[in-house]
């Protein structure tokens, strides 16, 4: 009993000390800030294409799409984009053209009606000038591509625009079309009038 009572006090005694000694967890790096997010107009932003067919000019676009958009130009390391694209809200001025593009053979919108874009980065490349470089998930098929674009703010409201040229047949649409029918590239634009959130 005595022996129990001396080890009781001994332990008591050397618990201040031992407490100090133990080694405090590291706390969690702090994660990099993210930009503020930017609403789109959609009123006032549109998602077109270009192409042409034997050789005749063809210019459509998406009616629905939205964009998850945070940008800094001083915090390019928190800016995202992240753009949602209805397939089946393709418009081409042919609805028996835009018929054929909902079709397997092109977007395939019975099985998937979506086309997301998602940056891993974006950079400076002059001024007012950046580029995203991201990937395009499309009919199973994630594609990297990399978007430049112009960039003017004006105090609480953006606008920005952006072409870049895909190349149809590497995104599974099409593919059976000869590109002396349809050229291979397709050249998409964007412009985006956003306010800050």
């Amino acid at each position: 009993m005595r022996a129990l009572l001396i080890a009781s006090a001994l332990a008591a005694a050397l618990a201040p000390a031992l407490a100090q000694q133990t080694p405090k967890a590291a706390a969690p790096r702090s994660a990099s800030a993210l930009a503020p997010q930017w609403r789109v107009d959609a009123t006032s932003s549109s998602l077109g294409f270009a192409t042409s067919i034997e050789g005749a000019p063809i210019r459509g676009g998406f009616r629905r799409w939205t964009a998850d958009i945070r940008f800094d130009p001083g915090n390019l390391s928190g800016s995202s984009i992240r753009v949602v694209v209805d397939t089946a809200s393709v418009s081409s001025g042919d609805p028996s053209r835009d018929a054929t593009l909902q079709e397997a053979d092109w977007f395939d919108t019975t099985r998937s009606r979506q086309a997301v874009f998602q940056s891993t980065s974006i950079r400076t490349a002059g001024a007012g000038n950046y580029e995203a470089t991201g990937t395009l998930m499309m009919k199973d098929r994630a594609t990297p591509v990399t978007l430049p674009f112009s960039l003017a703010i004006t105090g609480a409201n953006a606008d920005a625009q952006g072409t870049l040229t895909l190349d149809r047949i590497r995104l599974g649409l099409g593919a059976h079309i000869p590109v002396d029918v349809a050229p291979a590239a397709v050249r998409l634009s964007v412009r985006v009038k956003a306010a800050r959130v």
